[in-house]
């Protein structure tokens, strides 16, 4: 009887805290290499493969997508110190972050300056107005906006 050295998967999914479905969609996605098996084709996981998980859940953490944890991960097996890399990615993400809030904040200008309408023609809430409901489908105060 062959002894096993490394984790089974599930035994890996309980210490990286890590679904075993997302360890098995890493190995697609080539993030994880593919593991040795015992002869009943059970996966056997190294201490590398435990150790590259917690590398992709720190890098998710970056904001990184899997496909830019791949670049970084390829980048060094290749022997190219992947750090700059990052740098350029988390600058990205920065941008983009920054650019998602300015349009959020944008979004919730519009949307208060349309409660204030909405506010001043509907006081109460339980109160019907026939003056914006009336050539209404649905809603007036939706439908009659000109923007």
């Amino acid at each position: 009887m062959k002894v096993k050295e490394g984790l089974l998967i599930g035994e890996l999914s309980r210490q990286v805290g890590i679904p075993v479905g997302t360890i098995r969609y890493y190995e697609r996605l080539g993030l994880l290499s593919p593991p040795l098996r015992t002869q009943s084709q059970y996966r056997v996981y190294s201490q590398a493969a435990q150790e590259r998980l917690r590398f992709i859940q720190k890098a998710k953490r970056f904001g990184l997508s899997l496909d830019e944890i791949k670049k970084l991960i390829d980048l060094s097996a290749s022997g190219v110190p992947p750090c700059a890399s990052l740098k350029v990615m988390v600058k990205q993400h920065l941008n983009d972050l920054d650019r998602w809030i300015q349009e959020m904040v944008a979004l919730r200008q519009e949307l208060a300056s349309r409660y204030e309408q909405i506010d001043a023609l509907l006081p109460d809430s339980s109160t019907a107005l026939t003056k914006v409901s009336y050539d209404s489908k649905i809603c007036g105060l939706i439908e009659r906006d000109n923007s």
